[in-house]
């Protein structure tokens, strides 16, 4: 059946609880029971919610999963301000349980370094292609082979002891670790001063570290990046960034494992789940929700080069018997379809 865009159908996605919370968490407790059911020992479940009620839910969570499989509580943003009376509400939360804390299965996720900017806030320094380094300033940009960088203690507060460096010279000028002692003694601050990784820092002798060393830092509870924008299409109040989910999705499984949503809203847990190579079973009580999740361009198509970069635009009738879940996530590479095994061959699906 195709789906007609009429207002009263969109609005159908929006939050008509009418009977208050208790019914409401009396509707959820019985969800998450059969979804605790169906999780494995090592699966994880997220719930997203508001401030209005993620007090309430993290309790009926705890009931249901054990405050002891509790992983965690991640707010993320998800819109800019939205001119409410007192605090604009721009944030959601995530509630994130598994079935078996000892036992979940959990992906770390690096980010990438921006200097002066996300994991890279220290980083206010830079060394020129000819050796100067000074700060960087407002109108320098993105220099030609300018490598950020911040200045790193080279001492810790431990109190010296028995044969601790008590000083060194570098450039003429003696240093000392103050009550401390250094974090390396004559032979490699020795080393640091033949490979330019010294600077100096008020009284104080210090590291270079440059923010190419390790260009990524561990993913937090706290997600800033994941307010909807121009890059995103909007299509009704409660949509949630497709960021959000992959980050789930990626943190708690691998390729060819099985994602569950059990409100389906426009498919955006099915899309994602496709597109890293994920298997997936969506529902919903709503037809309009299904009809939308059922016209969503499906990202693992050969016209869709990569993961991040979703670009299908083949029909919902074109199916490529090679190009199926089981074959993505069998293969070594996700981004590239299997070669065709002729016409007498069977799909894996």
């Amino acid at each position: 059946e195709d789906l007609t865009r009429e207002v009263m159908q969109v609005q159908a996605f929006r939050d008509t609880w009418e009977l208050g919370v208790h019914s409401y968490l009396t509707y959820l407790r019985d969800r998450l029971l059969l979804c605790r059911e169906l999780l494995k020992d090592e699966g994880s479940i997220f719930l997203q919610i508001g401030d209005e009620n993620v007090h309430r839910v993290r309790c009926l969570m705890d009931e249901v999963f054990g405050e002891e499989n509790f992983c965690g509580q991640i707010p993320f943003k998800k819109t800019t301000a939205t001119g409410a009376e007192l605090l604009d509400a721009i944030a959601d939360h995530l509630l994130w349980f598994s079935k078996d804390k000892k036992q979940v299965k959990f992906r770390a996720l690096l980010l990438d370094k921006e200097a002066g900017g996300a994991g890279g806030e220290a980083y206010r320094m830079q060394q020129l292609p000819d050796g100067q380094r000074r700060p960087i300033g407002k109108a320098d940009g993105e220099l030609s082979g300018a490598r950020p960088f911040r200045p790193s203690p080279l001492t810790s507060d431990r109190p010296a002891q028995g044969n601790d460096l008590r000083e060194y010279v570098f450039q003429g000028t003696r240093y000392t670790p103050g009550r401390g002692t250094f974090k390396t003694d004559q032979v490699g601050l020795r080393r640091l001063e033949c490979s330019d990784r010294l600077i100096e820092g008020g009284s104080r002798l210090q590291y270079v570290r440059f923010i190419d060393d390790f260009p990524a830092y561990p993913l937090s509870n706290l997600w800033t990046d994941t307010q909807s924008g121009s890059g995103m299409d909007k299509q009704y109040a409660v949509q949630t960034n497709p960021k959000v989910i992959e980050r789930c999705i990626l943190m708690t499984t691998d390729p060819g494992d099985l994602v569950l949503d059990p409100t389906c809203g426009s498919g955006t847990t099915a899309y994602v789940a496709e597109q890293w190579g994920r298997r997936w079973i969506t529902m919903d009580t709503s037809r309009v929700a299904l009809a939308i999740a059922r016209h969503r361009p499906s990202p693992t198509s050969p016209s869709n080069p990569s993961p991040k970069t979703p670009r299908s635009t083949r029909s919902r009738t074109s199916v490529d018997p090679e190009w199926t879940l089981r074959s993505r996530a069998s293969t070594a590479r996700t981004d590239q379809p299997t070669k065709s095994r002729g016409k007498s061959g069977k799909s894996p699906g």
